[in-house]
């Protein structure tokens, strides 16, 4: 059974004796457009397919459009067959991976109906030497890829901290076969398990496994299952066993860092029971255990590496949004199951209203002055990466007060859900159909439309 959570002891005097050579591996490696790993290649694949220009997307969230795939999946390193008659990116796990990293890094980005490389990400890409490249890739695909970047919302049973999962996925891995169990397959390595299969296929793009798909027996054997393709077995390479060493002494570090801190922040006598976080100790703010995204970013790695790869110099920058000027318009209807099409509010927003202003301006437009419950707007930013900010008096943020509507980073025709009320989920939508250019001259939310009876906020309620 694979675990993505943590070591044994065991495992780790492996590794602990493996240092040496580890060690020798990565002095020995120089990186190049097909080695280790053709996952440059293939970028650079990708980005030549779309090209200036872009291509037209039916998807809302900009994917790759199903009629290109067969020629992509053809192109691409590690081709693959499918027993599916309709497939999408997300059947493709040798693309859907690639595509990941392209948008979370800003390369491809949407514009309108069109799928475009994004012109400034590309000339600070071009810049990188292939070193540079290929850890900005890799600190891309462990640091901020997820499987939302493809659409729809994200297992429960997948790991948001890609970091770990992918490091303890390689620790326990050899250079012999290991074969994957048919609920292993469904549960961890399906499509919408723990660790869904675009993620061991960029392992094997970046050069660091081998993997192989179930057998015709196997296939038989799953029940339950999707068409598609299913994980069957790995095992690593040389230069994935290096890099595994490398990123395994960061994360054991990072760990005894960590306790350290807790440690000092406790004091003699105090204990900490086995159920205990950081927070719920009230220890310093450093002493909590960060979100990924805020705590490691492009670089988080050059300090372990650049050590065997001195030519690492430059680290890759992401382009920055400047917050769009201009006057943000919102049709707003509810949805869930309460959904009706025909009742909705239009809104114009100020740029630099808070999400925090806006859910009460939905509240008000729909009737709802009862606003005494818990609240969040999520949405899919333009990197493809999924959004929450919560009501100022959740326990965790984001919070909806932190962020204006012009710093969102929604595309035209994008939406965000708010959903109000834990208890009876009241859930609106909200779709973006325009900026209107030019300085707002609106100081607040404004309703500028209306059309159907809004729903009563307590229909079943008796006085």
């Amino acid at each position: 059974m694979f675990y993505l959570c943590g070591f044994e002891e065991s495992q780790r005097t492996r590794w602990n004796a493996l240092a040496e050579q580890c060690q020798e591996r990565l002095r020995a490696q120089k990186i190049r457009a097909r080695d280790p790993g053709a996952v440059l290649a293939d970028i650079e694949m990708l980005l030549g397919f779309v090209g200036a220009k872009g291509i037209r997307t039916g998807s809302r969230n900009a994917n790759l459009p199903p009629g290109c795939l067969p020629e992509l999946n053809a192109k691409v390193s590690h081709p693959i067959k499918l027993d599916l008659t309709r497939a999408l990116l997300k059947d493709y796990p040798n693309l859907a991976g690639l595509f990941i990293l392209l948008r979370v890094m800003d390369l491809f980005r949407m514009q309108g109906n069109r799928l475009v490389v994004c012109p400034a990400a590309l000339e600070g890409w071009r810049n990188l030497n292939p070193t540079e490249q290929y850890f900005a890739l890799l600190e891309a695909f462990l640091f901020h890829a997820q499987s939302p970047v493809l659409g729809g919302e994200s297992s429960p049973y997948e790991d948001a901290q890609v970091f770990q999962a992918v490091t303890c996925f390689l620790g326990q891995l050899s250079d012999h076969w290991r074969n994957v169990k048919s609920y292993e397959a469904v549960r961890i390595f399906g499509p919408t398990g723990e660790f869904p299969p675009w993620k061991p296929f960029l392992l094997q793009q970046f050069g660091l496994v081998e993997i192989r798909r179930q057998t015709a027996a196997q296939a038989a054997e799953r029940r339950g299952g999707r068409g598609g393709w299913y994980f069957g077995g790995v095992k690593i390479t040389p230069w994935g066993q290096a890099l595994a060493w490398a990123l395994i002494e960061f994360m054991n570090k990072r760990e005894e860092q960590m306790d350290e801190t807790a440690g000092a922040a406790v004091g003699e006598g105090d204990e900490i029971a086995p159920g205990d976080s950081p927070a719920s100790l009230n220890l310093p703010e450093e002493a909590e255990e960060c979100d990924a995204e805020d705590e490691d970013t492009f670089g988080t790695l050059q300090p372990v590496f650049q050590p065997y790869f001195p030519e690492w110099e430059r680290v890759f920058v992401p382009i920055s949004h400047e917050p769009r000027a201009g006057t943000y318009i919102f049709k707003v209807t509810v949805s869930g199951w309460r959904g009706n099409p025909s009742v909705w509010r239009r809104l114009a927003v100020p740029p630099d209203n808070s999400l925090e202003n806006l859910a009460g301006a939905i509240l008000r437009a729909f009737g709802f002055y009862d606003s005494d419950h818990l609240y969040d707007f999520s949405y899919r930013d333009q990197r493809g990466k999924r959004r929450v900010y919560f009501h100022p008096y959740t326990d965790k943020g984001p919070y909806s007060w932190e962020i204006d509507g012009g710093n969102t980073d929604l595309a035209i025709k994008d939406q965000m859900t708010f959903t109000f009320d834990y208890g009876d989920k009241w859930q609106f939508t909200l779709l973006l159909e325009k900026v209107e250019e030019g300085p707002s001259a609106l100081a607040k939310v404004e309703v500028i439309e209306s059309a159907g009876a809004a729903p009563p906020q307590y229909p079943n309620f008796e006085e």
